[in-house]
């Protein structure tokens, strides 16, 4: 054992005080009244003063309350042999990459021989290291907790293999932390096993760097930086940069209800190569029949859109496939998708019997215009529609009429069974509570309509929408709601289970969202003529109708999805989930990740994956995420450099190359580097202060039992 401050010795010179208090301390006796004796004749008498210890116990007590905080003060410290302290014992956690970048150029391999080679480094030779696992992509997997054993290690190394998932440096290294942050020992690492791509870099250097410059610290969920005490130590693992080319992006109408596809499926292709590429061959393949081919140049660290159209479906789904020639990468040469052809839908409008069909000719032209229409309409009014009648109907929209409560009950139950439902809710919507909108849709739209707002003279307009609802898809890219005149709307009473997609520019809720068992209603809070608005009149009415409509029936069908992204899934009609076989053939475990609109499927693996329902199967597309095909690497001491970058306030943390490692294992530390790990001063001062109280406790005791002894008599 060393000491940091031998001087503070000095202070056991204290320890003396205790041991003159117990001598020096004499009990006083009572004084006790006595004659006069000044009669009495003095005897010269020699008289020995005998002194001896008392309560001993507190004398040790207090001894060695002083002892242990002497002992604090030096600062003690074990330089070898504290196995008990940790203060010689080392954690690392190989951080191992899997993503799908790793698959190029046989670099997984590569990266799993050096990840061997670090675990079996120091076996066998005495050396105390705990090492764990961690793989990681754009999400985390703790294969091994830190561990001395190393054939459990390489055991998991042998189980392990790349994905096709994108990267996320931010995550892994936060994940690896955590392992090390409990772990009790003297030297912390993190090998960061990888090949460095630049894509999975940039986001994490540019968000560190901003907040640097911001002087904001750089932790927190959407940055990383290394804590006290922990090394990362780079291991670099990628090759050249290969030219590769690669689909990265598709843009697709999924479903279509006519023979022939008159949209345009445009395919985006990139060349991340540092060269252009000629004659790049193009291949749309229909139900693994080729339909057509396109050939291309694409420049330089460039792009090129391909369209294809024009080109024939079968009924149901028909599966796609773009396939691209021209690299040595194949892997990510094929993007896969579905489109579908669905038969039309009738649609049924319902409006008041005293109203003048014209009233809907807005709605329907928008309902009707256009060759890739979904819907046969009709329009009735409310007395002249059959409640049997509307089990035919896969949307119902109620264009500002008050309907009878037998036919509101109808159609509820058939909304609760798929059916969509949109209520435009204007001056002819009663809401009493006899016979009127409260009584029939209240309880199912968790709504309550109220009076009208009729605004003369003046106006609103839409100023607040939920941009990211498939509702409000073709505004998102000008980030504006659709332009239009509210002359009026019925104010409304919205609890928390229904969901306000769009608001007026005075608070007012304007498009109000609620589920109905397996389907959805939606309240407009003003008309869908041009009564109280003049939204008919603009542009944006027949996309918006279409939208509304779309997703009501069709609900959110995309094209396609992407590898690691979570996708609901509907159930079947006795709540279970589906069976699910994966592109590979492999029939999926049923997985406990449920939630109330159905099972969540999250893709790890490119192709079509097969969704088995009691009446049909369907057919799910899942690719690779584009950026991920981009090869570009970062160097190694970039990216460390920023990691090692301190915050404002904050301190230092360690990275050293990967050749340093070796030579860092085996550095001389200065005592006070290790005392400052092992901090057993801390751990005296609460002996210490843990005494003091005891010994208090004692004394007091001790005395009141002299103050009841001397009292009794």
């Amino acid at each position: 054992m060393s000491f940091l401050t031998p001087l503070f010795w000095l202070g056991l010179a204290a320890a003396a005080v205790p041991i003159v208090v117990h001598l020096v301390r004499r009990s006083r006796a009572p004084r006790v009244e006595f004659p006069s004796l000044m009669f009495v004749r003095r005897v010269p008498q020699r008289t020995v003063r005998r002194r001896h210890l008392r309560n001993i116990l507190l004398l040790i007590l207090r001894l060695l309350a002083l002892l242990l905080l002497v002992l604090a003060f030096v600062r003690p410290y074990f330089e070898s042999g504290g196995a008990g302290l940790g203060d010689r014992r080392r954690a690392e956690v190989v951080l191992l990459d899997r993503s799908f970048s790793m698959r190029f150029d046989n670099r997984f391999e590569r990266a799993v021989a050096r990840a061997r080679s670090i675990i079996g480094n120091g076996a066998g030779d005495g050396s105390n290291v705990s090492r764990g696992l961690v793989l990681f992509d754009d999400g985390y997997q703790v294969a091994s907790r830190p561990t001395s054993n190393v054939v459990e290690l390489n055991a998991r190394l042998g189980e392990v293999a790349a994905g096709y998932r994108a990267t996320d440096y931010a995550q892994a290294l936060a994940a690896a932390e955590a392992l090390l942050r409990d772990f009790p020992a003297a030297e912390k690492r993190i090998h960061l096993v990888t090949d460095f791509q630049a894509t999975a870099a940039t986001g994490l250097v540019g968000q560190m760097v901003g907040k640097l410059v911001a002087g904001t610290a750089a932790n927190g969920p959407s940055g990383y930086h290394p804590g006290r005490g922990i090394t990362i130590v780079p291991v670099d693992i990628g090759s050249r940069e290969g030219a590769n080319l690669a689909i990265t992006g598709l843009n697709a109408t999924p479903v279509i209800y006519q023979p022939k596809y008159t949209d345009r499926v445009a395919a985006r292709i990139e060349n991340f190569g540092p060269e252009p590429v000629d004659g790049v061959r193009v291949e749309l393949r229909l139900n693994d029949r080729t339909v057509e081919k396109r050939v291309v140049r694409i420049a330089a660290r460039d792009a090129a859109t391909v369209e294809f159209t024009g080109f024939n479906l079968n009924e149901g789904q028909n599966l796609c496939q773009i396939v691209v020639e021209g690299d040595n990468f194949p892997a990510d040469n094929s993007f896969v998708f579905s489109l579908r052809r669905a038969v039309k839908s009738k649609a049924l409008i319902i409006e008041t019997a005293s109203r003048n069909q014209s009233e809907s000719f807005y709605l329907k032209n928008a309902l009707t215009t256009g060759e890739n229409n979904p819907f046969e309409v009709e329009v009735k009014s409310a007395g002249g529609v059959n409640p049997a009648e509307i089990a035919a109907y896969r949307l119902i929209i109620i264009n500002d009429a008050t309907i009878s409560p037998v036919l509101a009950t109808e159609i509820l139950r058939q909304v609760s069974a798929g059916t969509g439902l949109i209520i435009a809710a204007g001056a002819h919507t009663e809401a009493t509570e006899a016979n009127g909108f409260n009584r029939a849709f209240e309880q199912a739209l968790r709504v309550r309509l109220e009076g009208a707002a009729e605004l003369r003279g003046g106006y609103v307009v839409l100023s607040e929408i939920k941009p990211d609802h498939a509702i409000f898809e073709p505004f998102q890219e000008s980030g504006r709601p659709p332009a239009a005149k509210m002359y009026g709307y019925r104010r409304v009473a919205a609890s928390e289970q229904a969901v306000v997609l769009a608001r007026y520019e005075d608070g007012a809720a304007a498009l109000i969202e609620s589920a109905s068992g397996r389907g959805k209603i939606l309240l407009l809070t003003t008309t869908l003529d041009a009564s109280w608005t003049d939204l008919p009149l603009k542009p944006s009415y027949l996309p918006l109708i279409r939208q509304m409509t779309r997703y009501l029936v069709e609900g959110e069908l995309p094209a396609w999805h992407l590898v690691g992204q979570p996708v609901p899934l509907r159930r079947t009609t006795e709540g279970q989930p589906p069976l699910i076989d994966t592109p590979g053939g492999v029939r999926l475990p049923a997985s406990g990740n449920t939630r109330n609109d159905g099972e969540v499927l999250t893709p790890l693996e490119p192709g079509f994956y097969r969704l088995r329902y009691p009446e049909s199967s369907e057919l799910l597309a899942v690719n690779i995420p584009g950026r991920e095909s981009d090869l570009a690497r970062i160097e190694a001491p970039t990216l460390m450099a920023t990691l090692s970058a301190a915050p404002p306030g904050g301190e230092q943390a360690g990275t050293a190359p990967e050749s340093e490692a070796g030579k860092q294992t085996g550095e001389k530390q200065t005592g006070i580097e290790i005392e400052s790990r092992q901090r057993i001063w801390f751990y005296l001062l609460i002996a210490a202060l843990l005494l003091f109280i005891t010994e208090g406790i004692i004394a007091r005791r001790i005395r009141l039992a002299k103050i009841i002894d001397q009292t009794s008599r």
